[in-house]
């Protein structure tokens, strides 16, 4: 193993503890919404991996509904899990009335980026399959903002795509950028930076949310800047309510948390 890439795998580590070590806390203390049926560790690939299990929250009871959110959880490709997002999702599928299929996916660096993507794909191609799913409002936080434009653009039955916090330009000789590309494959060069798929995105409604103390709020921002028609929300801290990353993920009870989900719930169309 070459000094770089200890540098990188330790960088890696040292973020995937300090993620525990907050989220812990924060997911033993989640209050979840009553109303929502929660379908949990559903197989979308039948392998065994709890990384390819996925959930669904839904408050349709009997009503047919051909459209869903597919909600991404982030991490920095190497961390993460669905239960992450649980409350947020559960409180988008209760607000939007359509449901939420949230999904875990293969990490870094076990997976290249296209691992990654063909797992997303296979998620979105069993819920079409199984629950009649085909129309896809994409959603995601941090790296799964990143993910989730990144769906929504190679997917045709994508109406929507809402970005929380998200990551959109990564460096690949650093963490994580280390880890997309797999022996001999290659990455398009627009995948290490998303602002250049911005124009993918003109006949789909876009959210764009970031806060005054995330630390890819600039990101956030000049990839609003380039989608003038995306509703952009740039949340102010008050109250002793930081908005600090993927604020809507930790709060999503806070107003500026529930705010987030209205806009992304405004996208849903209740098709039946």
């Amino acid at each position: 193993m070459t000094d770089k890439n200890s540098e990188v795998l330790h960088k890696a580590e040292v973020f995937i503890r300090d993620c525990q070590f907050y989220d812990q806390p924060r997911l033993e203390a989640e209050v979840f919404p009553e109303g929502v049926e929660v379908r949990k560790d559903i197989p979308y690939v039948d392998d065994g991996s709890p990384e390819h299990l996925l959930d669904i929250y839904d408050t349709t009871g009997n009503r047919k509904t051909v459209e869903c959110y597919i909600l991404i959880h982030g991490g920095a490709f190497v961390y993460g899990y669905k239960e992450l997002d649980k409350n947020f999702g559960m409180r988008l599928a209760k607000t939007s009335g359509i449901p939420v299929v949230n999904v875990n996916y293969r990490l870094m660096p076990g997976v290249s980026l296209t691992g990654v993507i063909e797992d997303l794909e296979s998620a979105v191609d069993f819920v079409r399959r199984e629950y009649g799913f085909d129309t896809y409002h994409f959603t995601g936080d941090s790296a799964g903002g990143y993910l989730a434009m990144l769906m929504a653009v190679r997917n045709d039955r994508a109406v929507s795509a809402s970005l929380i916090c998200g990551c959109y330009t990564v460096d690949r000789e650093d963490f994580p950028g280390a880890f997309f590309a797999g022996a001999g494959e290659e990455i398009p060069e627009e995948y290490y930076d998303l602002k250049l798929l911005a124009g993918r995105v003109e006949q789909m409604d876009v959210a764009i949310i970031t806060g005054d103390d995330d630390f890819l709020r600039e990101d956030n921002r000049a990839l609003a800047a380039l989608i003038p028609h995306a509703e952009f929300y740039d949340a102010v801290s008050a109250g002793g309510r930081v908005m600090t990353h993927v604020f809507p993920i930790g709060h999503p009870d806070w107003p500026e948390g529930q705010k987030a989900i209205d806009i992304i719930s405004s996208f849903a169309r209740k098709s039946c």
